[in-house]
């Protein structure tokens, strides 16, 4: 893993120490799995359960991908999906547009970064 791309993730409010230590320092592993994260199909479950008004399958969706961005240092996506996560839960369905557009930048700034340093 580049220098470069470290310095880009943590620019971008990722956890990367944090993320190398639950990788076992293993940047190489770390990598591998940053790389991987654009073919998760949780983000895109998640939109299209909030278009079909399905809010067990958001919940699923938004439970799972806040999972993934915890393991990976995605800190700055958890602030948006982990209030999404608590709102599908409780099955509401007023969700908040400004969490919901949030989570949606921070994932295409992460998407964006990875992309970029393939």
């Amino acid at each position: 893993m580049t220098e470069q791309f470290k310095n880009q993730l943590q620019s971008a409010g990722v956890d990367v120490s944090g993320a190398l230590n639950r990788f076992m320092n293993n940047e190489g592993l770390y990598e591998r799995f940053l790389r991987k994260f654009p073919a998760d199909t949780s983000y895109q479950n998640l939109l299209n359960a909030i278009d079909s008004s399905d809010f067990e399958e958001a919940f699923r969706a938004a439970h799972t991908l806040k999972g993934v961005a915890g393991n990976l240092g995605f800190d700055n996506l958890l602030t948006y999906i982990v209030p999404l996560v608590e709102v599908f839960r409780d099955k509401k369905s007023d969700i908040p547009s400004d969490q919901l557009q949030g989570a949606k930048d921070e994932y295409q700034k992460l998407l964006d970064i990875i992309s970029a340093n393939a």
